[in-house]
């Protein structure tokens, strides 16, 4: 798999849309590299990042954390893949 970083601090930077602080942010070194942000309020719905969300906003002990990673891997090929890019280079492409 491609050299990734998921960071999740207490200095995050604000979504765009809403002003709230990030809940992660992710680079991607694809191109020129791919900065994203992971927002608990504007990311919603039926998408892997509303699915992240979802997780994101439960107690951690409710966490499903067996679908933790695999709600990362969707939410990276999303981003990924809203640049233009099919697959992360170095991985397969079943996830």
């Amino acid at each position: 798999m491609a050299d990734f970083q998921v960071i999740r601090t207490n200095d995050m930077p604000t979504c765009p849309q809403c002003g709230q602080a990030a809940a992660l942010t992710a680079r991607l070194p694809l191109g020129d590299g791919i900065d994203m942000l992971l927002c608990l309020q504007c990311d919603t719905g039926n998408t892997p990042a509303g699915r992240l969300v979802a997780i994101l906003g439960l107690p951690e002990g409710e966490r499903p954390m067996d679908l933790f990673g695999d709600f990362i891997v969707d939410w990276l090929h999303a981003g990924a893949a809203a640049h233009g890019w099919r697959q992360i280079p170095n991985q397969s492409s079943g996830s």
